[in-house]
């Protein structure tokens, strides 16, 4: 096992915040699309003769959500492979936050908005939002 100076271990919290504030971000965009398409739904439901317009309005708002929240989890990797360079000893520099030399070994942003993680979530919405748009 590596014992780690002061600065190391301050190098390390500090990449943690990070993450822990791009997971909290990552959640907020989850929150808010949730919220962005329940209420389109609400409106087209509670309206005789809502446009398909209404439930294409919510379309819109959940796909750059959900290329966002892809984006904001291709961050939070970048950032986890810092977090093990500077645990295991790679990244010398004090308080290095450059992670461009760990984007070879993380999926592209494109990737990783077809993950499951993310692809579930956003797809239900965007397709429950269509069927609206449809059937309304």
């Amino acid at each position: 096992m590596v014992e780690l100076t002061e600065n190391q271990v301050r190098h390390l919290e500090a990449i943690q915040h990070v993450i822990t504030r791009l997971a909290g971000n990552s959640f907020a965009l989850k929150a808010l699309a949730g919220t962005i398409a329940a209420a389109v739904i609400a409106y087209a439901g509670a309206t005789d003769n809502s446009s398909p317009w209404v439930s294409g309005a919510g379309i819109l708002p959940s796909v750059v959500f959900w290329l966002m929240d892809a984006q904001y989890l291709r961050l939070e990797r970048l950032f986890r492979k810092l977090y093990d360079g500077v645990r295991h000893g790679e990244v010398t520099e004090p308080f290095d936050m450059n992670f461009i030399g760990y984007s070879s070994e993380v999926e592209s942003m494109w990737c990783i908005a077809k993950s499951w993680s993310v692809l579930w979530f956003y797809l239900i919405l965007v397709v429950v939002l269509i069927v609206v748009a449809v059937v309304g």
